[in-house]
């Protein structure tokens, strides 16, 4: 039997138990990268978030491969790709908006939490985006005979993406 990696149809052919475990096992490697991040020093810690940004992509391009197997190759490094712009497009956006949205930070507040407030919201937002890389995935691969519905689902993912942050 072929690893779960290797092969597209392992993935599609796994159980949901199993499918379920590779899932939590990638979002836990992204959670506990994104602790070690938060807790470690800037300059030390650049190739680590270049990473943890990637595995809402592999979380969303697994489940989009679960729910369409027979998907050609050039459309999953389509939705892969579209994955890394529409984080940066969320980013770039956030970078703009997002101040108005959570207004300045009390220093106070920072030092008198440690700085765990900031922490939570880190680690928040990481599973609000992993959870909107599932979830329009799954949803762009469900509506595949739709192509319009794929389409939408697909570019609102950076939209809902702000949301999250906006929320969290």
């Amino acid at each position: 039997m072929p690893s779960l990696l290797s092969s597209r149809s392992a993935v599609a052919d796994s159980d949901r138990l199993t499918f379920a475990g590779l899932l939590g096992g990638i979002v836990m490697l992204g959670l506990a990268l994104q602790v070690f991040v938060l807790v470690q020093t800037p300059s030390r810690t650049s190739e680590l978030k270049q990473l943890i940004a990637l595995i809402p992509i592999v979380v969303g391009v697994l489940t989009y491969v679960r729910h369409r197997p027979a998907t050609p190759d050039w459309e999953i490094g389509a939705v892969a790709v579209w994955g890394v712009l529409a984080q940066w497009i969320a980013s770039a956006v956030w970078f703009i908006v997002g101040p108005a949205f959570t207004g300045g930070p009390s220093l106070s507040a920072a030092l008198l939490s440690g700085a765990s407030q900031f922490r939570a919201a880190e680690l928040l937002r990481f599973l609000g985006t992993v959870a909107v890389f599932a979830g329009f995935y799954t949803v762009a691969a469900s509506r595949r005979d739709r192509l319009v519905g794929g389409m939408i689902a697909l570019l609102a993912v950076p939209v809902v993406i702000v949301v999250i942050y906006t929320i969290i």
